[in-house]
C-alpha cells in the first residue's frame, strides 16, 4: 500500500487524498487490471480513517469507472475498457455459438424445452401448443461477466435439432432495439454486479424467408466501463 499518501496535515478532505492516491497508481500501473485494492479493515489499521471515508473515497472511484465492487469479495482495478462487438454476436447468436462452441468465456445456465409462455414467448409465430427451446447464457470479459442473455426459439427451428441450417441461411431479416436502463435484482445477481446498477438492454427478433419468427432473444449488458460497438454485418 505505499502507493497510498494520507497527510492529515493537509486541508485536503481525506477521502479525496485516498482517492487521487489510488487514481494515480492505476494511471501510472502501479495497480494492474483486476488487482485487488485494500480493505476497508486494512485502510483502517493502516491509516486510521474512518469506514464512512474509506468508503467514500471507493464509491468515488467506481463512479469514475476506475474500479468495480464484487459482493462479498472487495474492490477491484476496472480493465480501461472492455469492448463487445455484441451485435456481431447475435446473427443470431445460436447460429454463431452452438453449444459445441461454448468456451472459458461462455458459461450455459440453462437449456431446457418448455410449453409456451406468453409473457416470454408472444412474439413466435409458431403454434402455442409446440415446444420452446430456452437457452440461458453469461459471457465473460477480461475475468467479469460481460452480458447475460435469454434466447427462445420453437423445437422445430432450434439449430441444436435441426440437422441442417437452411433456415438460419435464408434468414430474412433480424431487429434489434437497445435501452439504457437499471438492471433489476435478479439480474444484477447474474452479472455479479451492485444492485441497481446501470447497463443496456438489447432485444432482437430473427424472421425467415417465410416471415416466420424463428428466434427471439434479451440480452443484458453490465454497464461498467463498457462500449458497445454496433457492428451489423456479418463476416
Amino acid at each position: 500500500m505505499e502507493y497510498i499518501k494520507i497527510d492529515k496535515n493537509l486541508q485536503v478532505p481525506l477521502h479525496i487524498q485516498l482517492a487521487n492516491s489510488i487514481r494515480l497508481a492505476i494511471q501510472n500501473e502501479c495497480l494492474q487490471t483486476n488487482s485487488k485494492l485494500p480493505t476497508e479493515e486494512e485502510l483502517e489499521a493502516k491509516y486510521n480513517l474512518s469506514r464512512p471515508i474509506i468508503r467514500q473515497a471507493y464509491k468515488q472511484l467506481i463512479e469514475d469507472g476506475l474500479i468495480y465492487r464484487v459482493k462479498a469479495k472487495g474492490n477491484f482495478v476496472l480493465p480501461k475498457e472492455e469492448r463487445i462487438n455484441l451485435l456481431k454476436m447475435l446473427l443470431p447468436l445460436t447460429d454463431r455459438i452452438s453449444l459445441s462452441e461454448l468456451s472459458e468465456n461462455i458459461v450455459e445456465l440453462e437449456h431446457s424445452v418448455q410449453s409456451y409462455n406468453p409473457k416470454t414467448m408472444s412474439q413466435l409465430s409458431s403454434s402455442k401448443t409446440s415446444k420452446f427451446h430456452v437457452t440461458k447464457r453469461l459471457y465473460y470479459g477480461e475475468r467479469r461477466s460481460m452480458f447475460y442473455i435469454e434466447i427462445y426459439h420453437p423445437e422445430e427451428y432450434c439449430p441444436r435439432h435441426t440437422e441442417t441450417n437452411t433456415d438460419l441461411d435464408t434468414c430474412k431479416q433480424i431487429t434489434r432495439n437497445m435501452f439504457a436502463i437499471k438492471l433489476d435484482s435478479e439480474t444484477c445477481k447474474i452479472l455479479n454486479v451492485p444492485e441497481g446498477s446501470a447497463g443496456f438492454k438489447i432485444t432482437s427478433t430473427t424472421v425467415n424467408s417465410e416471415n416466420i419468427v424463428t428466434e427471439i432473444s434479451t440480452t443484458y449488458v453490465q454497464g461498467y466501463n463498457v462500449s458497445i460497438v454496433l457492428d451489423y454485418f456479418k463476416q
